[in-house]
């Protein structure tokens, strides 16, 4: 049973997710507009972005094959494609968008048969992703500095994907366990320090294993590659005059700002996010907010409820 903490925390982020919410409806969206910003909606376009989830779920589940693999398991696709739809149905419950990843962890370990090693598995394969996105906002962003005065998220976006590289490189460092060491073991610090020194044994566990680290960073790259286009494809269906190269820059920002746990799926938050910088672009607020709830929250919905059918059905 959960305990009394833990619900009161889940509480307390279901009503900061509605309190964004409201907010947005009330002093920023015209909720009279929504019903012709939905009316004006090419269906090719949005069906076609859609589309590109098969795409991704197999990238994904194939990334994850090779990790798995390359620690001696050898798991079928087909489960590892149905344990990330079962993912998603959990991620709709649980905070951020990795919450489905223990329902993927105890998967995993019934090949395994150990916890510890699909744990290890799962949280390789979620920074390899992590990785991929830090580049494109800092690459990309270089590439667009003649538009920085105009477009603010430029320069947010290369200091989070310069600060987030130079962090991943350092961490797996000397350097870093110097400093970790440093740390004072008592009270948040000893947890903090405990569970940070975890996650970078659990990810130098793929130092001998280069080929395998690198061949999922590739397919972390083609994936999120994958995950921009459908989010431009979705755009086009919105009718939104954005270049493609921008989205590869702020795309990544807000997820990576997803992953901070004070929302339920990010709900409310997302919204938020995609009104703030699509107004940079002078595009309507209830416009972004029905782009942000139609291409990110119904589609995660509609696969998170496929992902709940074959949780119910699967033995």
């Amino acid at each position: 049973m959960p305990k009394r903490k833990d619900l009161r925390i889940l509480a307390l982020k279901l009503i900061f997710s509605f309190s964004i919410l409201a907010f947005l409806l009330i002093r920023e969206v015209r909720i009279q507009d929504i019903p012709q910003a939905l009316k004006e909606i090419d269906i090719f376009w949005l069906v076609l972005s859609f589309s590109l989830h098969s795409l991704g779920l197999l990238i994904s589940a194939y990334r994850w094959q090779i990790l798995i693999r390359a620690q001696g398991d050898l798991v079928p696709l087909g489960f590892l494609a149905k344990s990330y739809l079962v993912g998603n149905f959990f991620n709709l419950f649980l905070p951020t968008r990795f919450g489905g990843d223990v329902v993927r962890i105890w998967d995993g370990s019934r090949y395994s048969h150990s916890l510890l090693k699909s744990s290890a598995i799962v949280i390789v394969e979620r920074f390899t992703g992590v990785i991929v996105l830090l580049t494109f906002a800092f690459v990309v962003s270089l590439s667009r500095l003649d538009m920085a005065k105009n477009l603010p998220i430029i320069w947010i976006s290369l200091l989070i994907g310069l600060v987030g590289l130079l962090t991943a490189f350092l961490f797996f460092t000397p350097i870093a366990t110097y400093f970790l060491e440093k740390i004072p073991e008592k009270g948040i610090w000893l947890k903090l320090k405990s569970k940070t020194l975890e996650f970078r044994r659990v990810v130098l566990v793929y130092k001998d294993k280069k080929r395998a680290f690198f061949l999922a960073l590739f397919w972390a790259f083609l994936l999120q590659v994958n995950v921009i286009l459908h989010y431009y494809l979705a755009g086009k269906a919105f009718h939104l005059e954005i270049p493609l190269l921008d989205y590869f820059i702020f795309i990544p920002i807000i997820l990576l700002i997803l992953t901070i746990p004070v929302t339920i799926s990010g709900l409310g938050l997302r919204e938020m996010l995609f009104i703030q910088i699509f107004s940079t672009y002078s595009i309507a607020e209830h416009v972004s907010f029905s782009f942000s709830v139609i291409v990110d929250f119904s589609f995660t919905l509609i696969i998170g409820i496929i992902g709940g059918i074959i949780f119910i059905t699967r033995k």
